[in-house]
């Protein structure tokens, strides 16, 4: 096995949802020879030497795809930008979309296989399957007593919380933290809150931690005219939401990845923001611990990569 020869083209270096899944599953595919090359056009997308430097435990970095001589068994890629480079230098290519409705997660490329992080992303990019968000389970653990009546809050994103979210932690008095550069450690400050307030893989971090998750983020239209359109925008004012993950709507929202989209609930006021916290229920910190290791091990995550990438190879 250890003579497969994989290589992960990433289109940014920075912590996110998609450089952290990443990083997992280099970590979990050690047992191969696993490259990683960072190309953008965007200079700064890629100029985090920190990421590079801890994914470098587990595989070579290469500056770039220049003289390669031989082709790679397996290419994974994530950024439309980068489907007619890997198809010159693979023999197979893996397609990850993180999202159904961002333009270059949209492969426009046959590739060997189609795979995106959620159920509701394969239906409408006809993929050929899906594989959920994994998270390190040892690592993303907590055992601190939440309050009954919550005293924090952290808004797990990479962007600022909006006026309305402080005014409404303010009005309630609970302490708002967030990002200001969004860190490689991300456990200490989930570990210090009472709940998390997130969207994606933010979730996942969080309910792992046994917190008690208010979905929400930076992820509706620009406006509430357009809540039906299926794009996304850079919208910083309001957001979707899909309230309180609980065990009964886990796998509703677990199929569009937890982005806020199954419910759609819009919120871009204080007064709405407050109804939405004040469903708070500290009980839900284990349930959602209990959801995380039944449905977002890493592990599983690697373990079928792990068989797609061995049924290419040996095809």
């Amino acid at each position: 096995m250890s003579m497969i020869n994989i290589l992960f083209i990433l289109a940014i270096n920075h912590y996110t949802g998609v450089t952290t899944w990443a990083y997992e599953l280099i970590k979990g595919l050690s047992k191969f020879n696993v490259d990683v090359v960072f190309i953008s056009d965007n200079p700064y997308l890629i100029s985090n030497e920190e990421y590079a430097k801890d994914v470098s435990s587990y595989a070579k970095v290469i500056s770039s795809l220049d003289n390669i001589n031989n082709k790679y068994d397996v290419v994974l890629l994530h950024n439309t930008e980068h489907e007619n480079i890997a198809k010159e230098i693979s023999k197979s290519t893996i397609f990850v979309s993180h999202s159904s409705m961002v333009s270059n997660a949209n492969p426009k490329l046959k590739h060997n296989k189609h795979i995106t992080v959620s159920g509701r992303s394969k239906y409408v990019l006809g993929a050929d399957m899906f594989i959920l968000n994994g998270i390190d389970l040892n690592k993303f653990k907590s055992n601190k007593l939440l309050n009954k009546i919550p005293k924090k809050c952290l808004y797990h994103n990479r962007f600022k919380p909006q006026k309305f979210v402080h005014e409404a932690c303010e009005e309630l008095n609970i302490e708002l933290d967030y990002w200001k550069v969004i860190e490689k450690d991300v456990t200490k400050k989930i570990e210090e809150s009472d709940f998390v307030m997130g969207y994606g893989r933010s979730v996942y971090e969080a309910m792992s931690m046994g917190k008690p998750v208010l979905v929400f983020g930076h992820n509706s239209p620009t406006n509430k005219n357009k809540l039906r359109s299926t794009g996304v925008s850079s919208n910083v004012e309001d957001g979707f939401s899909d309230g309180w993950v609980d065990e009964n709507n886990f796998k509703k929202l677990l199929y569009r990845n937890c982005c806020g989209w199954a419910r759609k609930i819009y919120i871009d006021n204080k007064n709405d923001m407050i109804d939405l916290m004040k469903g708070y229920d500290y009980k839900m910190g284990n349930v959602n611990r209990r959801l995380a290791e039944e449905h977002l091990s890493s592990q599983t995550m690697v373990n079928s990569f792990t068989n797609i990438i061995k049924e290419l190879y040996y095809a």
